[in-house]
């Protein structure tokens, strides 16, 4: 039996070997080393509404390149970026644009969560996940109610509030990434995770690939050689 390989479910640059799965975040145009990614346009470099080129580009992406799993990262920032109405108008662009192509999401947000649930409740129509979620659980309920996943990045010495939400959230709704942050790879974040949810890394291992070729499974389907049974 072929092992389940890690997944390091968001990043911005490819780092790892090959038995770890990294999605790498691509904003619009960029250049950068990758095999499977994600493409959108984030709120701190987006200044103004996305014009027909910039939503035909995730459009081509989406649709004619296996390695693009999903839209994003996108979203809204109360800290950094335009004006939080304008960020809105963008990130709904690109919802509208996710829903026409059945594609999965994955969300930037920062101290905007209640906009957030307003658009996924009254627009979301796929799959989504916030990434870099370090809030406390009570919001993570609030999310999960909405359909909403997490991918979260565990670290040493984490504060209470951290661990508690990363205990509380199904392992079928969550994911590991590294972000920007390699100073601790993707396989100590699994150890650190797994030591703090008091199981073993095999399990855990298995649990994270399912949630990842679930969460990205209309393209996934393109991709032998990674355990194809769980088809």
């Amino acid at each position: 039996m072929v092992n389940d390989p890690y997944i390091d479910f968001h990043n911005h640059s490819k780092y790892h070997n090959d038995e770890v799965v990294e999605v790498v975040s691509i904003h619009g145009t960029q250049e950068k080393k990758l095999t499977y990614y994600t493409i959108g346009y984030h709120p701190w470099w987006t200044d103004k509404k996305l014009d027909e080129q910039q939503t035909n580009l995730i459009k081509q992406k989406y649709e004619n390149d296996k390695f693009c799993l999903g839209i994003g990262e996108f979203g809204l920032d109360k800290l950094k970026g335009v004006d939080l109405d304008l960020q809105e108008d963008i990130a709904l662009q690109q919802i509208m644009l996710a829903n026409e192509l059945n594609a999965p999401v994955i969300i930037h947000c920062v101290r905007a969560y209640d906009r957030l649930i307003k658009l996924k409740r009254a627009y979301g129509q796929t799959t989504w996940a916030v990434h870099g979620y370090m809030r406390n659980k009570i919001l993570a309920g609030q999310l999960l109610d909405e359909g909403i996943q997490f991918s979260v990045a565990p670290y040493e010495k984490m504060n209470s509030s951290f661990m508690e939400m990363l205990q509380f959230i199904p392992l079928d709704q969550i994911f590991l990434e590294t972000d920007s942050d390699f100073k601790i790879n993707i396989m100590d974040r699994y150890r650190i995770f797994a030591d703090l949810r008091k199981m073993a890394l095999e399990p855990l291992t298995a649990q994270l690939y399912k949630n990842f070729i679930t969460f990205y499974k209309e393209k996934w389907k393109y991709h032998s050689g990674w355990n194809e049974q769980h088809y």
